[in-house]
């Protein structure tokens, strides 16, 4: 989630632990992307978060995670969803798709 420091990533984590406790299966978007070799706590302190590195694939990650989207039986949705073009996107293929849609 740009404008988010860290890209939120603290949040993906602590909701996925969070779901995971619950017996549910989680696929995170921020554990995806570290599993793809990025992790913004590699950044620079003074990071614009805005931005994205020039080597941050984005058409990649879009494409994972909309497939990840087809895997799921619902997506949970963090605070602030609505700022984030992604979260929009992602939750107008869920619904598209029938799939149940929770905010955390």
């Amino acid at each position: 989630m740009r404008r988010i420091v860290l890209y939120n990533f603290p949040a993906f984590d602590a909701a996925a632990a969070a779901l995971r406790s619950h017996g549910l299966e989680v696929i995170s978007p921020a554990e995806l992307d570290r599993e793809a070799g990025f992790d913004p706590i590699n950044l620079p302190k003074d990071w614009d978060w805005s931005t994205l590195p020039e080597d941050f694939a984005l058409r990649h990650a879009a494409e994972r995670d909309l497939n990840a989207i087809l895997k799921c039986d619902a997506i949970h949705l963090l605070p602030g969803w609505q700022d984030s073009v992604g979260a929009r996107a992602e939750r107008a293929v869920a619904e598209w798709i029938g799939l149940g849609v929770f905010e955390l």
